[in-house]
Parts: C-alpha cells; structure tokens; sequence
C-alpha cells in the first residue's frame, strides 16, 4: 500500500515538473488513490481477527464428530474460522474466564451450567438464533431462564429402562411392564431357594448412581418447582418407600454395601450390568453403545421404565451451547449455532455419537442408519408431557449431592423416606426465595404415600 501511495506521489511530481499541467496531475492522483482502494479496505484473512473460540469438554469418539464438523464449517467459504478447543474441569474454567472478563466466544456446557451462568447474568440470549418451533420442547425450556434462552440444545438424553434380556431368559422371565413386575422380577431371581446358584439381582435401587433421583419421576414426583425446593412431595416420599419396603429391605447390608460403594468405575467392564451382576438398569442414551464396548456378547433390550401411572415418564439433560456476556465475536458465534444446527449436522453428531438430535423430526436415513435400534424410544420418551428435568437452581450441584446422600440412608435403612426427605427439604428450603425458576413437572394431588404398597405383588 505504501509503494503505491508513494509511486503515485513520485509519479505525480514528475508530471509537475515535466508537463506543468496541474489538471493532468491531479485526474492521474485520483485515479491513483482510487486503484488503491481495494487495498485499503480488502476483507482481513479468514482467521485473522474474527476467529471463533469455542471451548467443548467431549473426548474420544464422542469429541472426534465435532472436530469433523468444525473442520468442515472452516473449509466452507464463511468470513470466518471456529478454532475449537478441548478442555478439562470445564465448570472451573468456564467461570474463572467469565469472571476474569477473558471468555470464549463459545462454550460447550451442561444443562446445570446454564441455569447457574444464566442466573448470573453470564450468558447472552440465543432466542432470536433459530426457530424455536423445531425443537422437541423439553430440551429448550430447560435451558430458558426467566424468559431469556441461555443456551441451544445440542446433544439430548433422558433415562430409560435397559435389560439384560439373556439374564431375564435364564430365570423364564419376561420384559418388565409395570412396577409390579420389577418387584415380581427382583423376588424371583433373588429367591433364597435358589442361592446354591448365587443369582444376581434383577433390579438394583442404588444403581446407578442417579437413580435415587430418577425413580421419583416414575410416581409423578419432582424435586422442585417454581415455588420452591420440593424433595419431600407425597409422591417423592411413596417412591423412596417403595424402594425401602419391596428392594432395600430385602437386600444383605454387605450385598447393598458393595453395589453402592464397590462401583465406581461406570465406563469399564467392573459396571455391574456389563458384568452381568445387574438384570435391569435405568440410564441413558448412551447405554446401548457402552454395553456393546464392555459386554459384546450381551444382548440388551430397552423400554420406558415402568410409571405409577403407567405413562411415559423419564428424566432428561442436555448438553448445550453458550455464548458468554463478554465473547469477543458473540455475531459469528451465534452464525456457528445456526450453521451447526441444520439437521444434517445435529444428525451427523448423533449418529456418531449414538444420541438423537433435539429436533422433533429426524430422517428415514438417521433411524436407518442408527446403531440403537430402540432410539425412537428416547424420542418419545423426550416428546412425553411426563418428561421432566432437574429443577432450575443455581445450587443444584449441591442439591444433588444431598439428594444422593439422603437416599443411601433409605437405602441403609438407616432412616424412614419421610424422615430422611423432611430433613433434606428444611436444609435447602431458606435457600430457595427467589432462586427456584420452574421444572416441567407440576406435582399431582397426594394420594400415592397410601397407595404405592398396592404395587406390591401378593
């Protein structure tokens, strides 16, 4: 820029001197500058300055899709590149960045992170990014605090009902459908006549390690709502003696002890339903695929676990994405949103990862090619008005916590349901004024503490 600045100045001395005609000089001078400016003003490489930052925590198989994507999106003609970047503890680090005025521009975070960054004023809202009306309801109003959407789902799950169907084969039994038939499975495999054999157990209510929190959905309950904390509802406390009465009871301290403390390891063939301790769990999406990591040879059959009610009920969370209040490029940011939520995208992440999309429809080609040939039950699962989620606080890593807590002295037999979820409900409720947002789920009337013990097989 600065040859032609100074070839054109040269040049347009030299007809001064040569020609004396100021008119000539000054028409060649604009016409100079004029040539000049597509250099002035030429678009700044493609990742000079507009570069997106984009923190995710995934490893392994399910980091690698996101890498190909991001490769792909940064070989398309945008105006600019999404420099993606792995890291670990990414709660700790997420809120040091924010804090310190030094965010990404884009972050990869949980359902739980976004309500406490969304509480806080830490997120910029993504309402206005891509049509609302798309998406499986659920998984946006988990992630829209006090009217602002904090964050787009990416990668769904919720809990369903996984068997170990060869295990179920060996006793004659068949594929539970009611809470009865857990109780029926559990008396039957665990059957003292039948210890010469050392059967495993059918069901066990301490694995896994969210399932103290997940069974309360399957009697309607919930653990907060927009008036507050709720871990004692009638329906919560009907769950947890249901559990005490029909399964923790009935179980060996020493049994009960090395399942709930023997196991920590989820990902590895010492899980105790890989290895075959275990007929019947609840967990996520990502069971099937793990199953057939650690468990090759073991077929597993997945259903909606059984509701009091004997509705599709089922616990959901999220993986989403976030822009920080303070990202340097929070326009391209939200470009990258829209771009990677296009269906053919979100479907490419979910088969390679084994998942479903947050998007109410999917293909014939996603169902076709999925390895989970009971992926549509999450779908319909998720799209069940008896989905719920964890409620909306900014304490729910501690609540969580207390909840597992107090749900092993009901399993210890330690303590009544009532009494152990009495005592958690006056912890937590002069905390909640004012931080309790909503949860999907709005408590039915109390009649389940004096029904559930109908369940009961005779």
């Amino acid at each position: 820029m600065r040859i032609i600045i100074l070839a054109s100045t040269w040049f347009s001395i030299k007809v001064v001197n040569s020609m004396q005609a100021k008119n000539t000089t000054l028409y060649i001078f604009v016409f100079l500058c004029i040539a000049a400016l597509p250099f002035v003003f030429a678009k700044k490489r493609k990742g000079d300055t507009n570069k997106v930052i984009f923190w995710q925590y995934w490893s392994g198989t399910e980091k690698e899709p996101l890498e190909d994507l991001v490769a792909k999106f940064n070989s398309e003609d945008h105006d600019f590149e999404v420099e993606m970047l792995s890291i670990s503890m990414p709660r700790k680090k997420i809120l040091m960045a924010i804090a310190a005025g030094v965010p990404p521009d884009l972050i990869h975070i949980d359902g739980d992170m976004v309500i406490d960054l969304g509480l806080r004023g830490g997120l910029l809202d993504l309402g206005n990014v891509v049509d609302q009306q798309d998406y499986i309801p659920i998984y946006l109003e988990m992630l829209n605090v006090n009217g602002k959407q904090y964050a787009m789902p990416l990668m769904p799950t919720c809990d369903a009902m996984h068997i170990n169907k060869g295990l179920l084969d060996e006793y004659g039994l068949a594929i539970p459908k009611t809470l009865d038939d857990i109780v029926a499975t559990f008396d039957i495999i665990n059957d003292p006549s039948l210890a010469a054999l050392q059967p495993p157990v059918a069901w066990l209510p301490s694995w896994p390690p969210w399932a103290g929190k997940f069974i309360v959905s399957s009697f309607g309950g919930s653990w907060g709502d927009a008036n507050g904390v709720t871990a004692n509802l009638p329906e919560n406390i009907a769950a947890w003696s249901w559990v005490q009465d029909n399964f923790a009871s009935k179980i060996p301290k020493d049994k009960l002890a090395a399942f709930t403390e023997g196991f920590h390891a989820y990902q590895s063939p010492d899980n105790p339903f890989y290895s075959g301790r275990i007929a019947i769990e609840n967990s996520g999406v990502w069971e099937h695929r793990l199953a057939g990591i650690f468990a090759p040879n073991m077929e597993v059959v997945v259903a909606p676990f059984p509701s009091f009610e004997k509705t599709l009920a089922t616990l959901v969370n999220i993986d989403a994405l976030a822009i920080p209040l303070k990202a340097k490029h929070p326009q391209e940011a939200q470009q990258f949103i829209k771009w990677l939520h296009k269906q053919e995208n979100l479907e490419y992440l979910a088969l390679a990862q084994g998942k479903f999309t947050p998007l109410k429809n999917h293909s014939a080609e996603f169902f076709s090619r999925h390895e989970n040939p009971y992926i549509n039950i999450f779908i319909e699962l998720s799209n069940s008005p008896h989905a719920s989620y964890f409620p909306q606080v900014d304490f729910a890593n501690r609540y969580k916590r207390e909840i597992k807590a107090a749900y092993l002295k009901v399993l210890r037999m330690e303590a009544s349901a009532q009494e152990v979820l009495d005592e958690l409900q006056e912890k937590f409720e002069p905390r909640i004024r004012g931080n309790v947002v909503k949860n999907s789920r709005t408590p039915r009337a109390s009649t389940l503490l004096s029904k559930y013990k109908d369940l009961s097989p005779p």
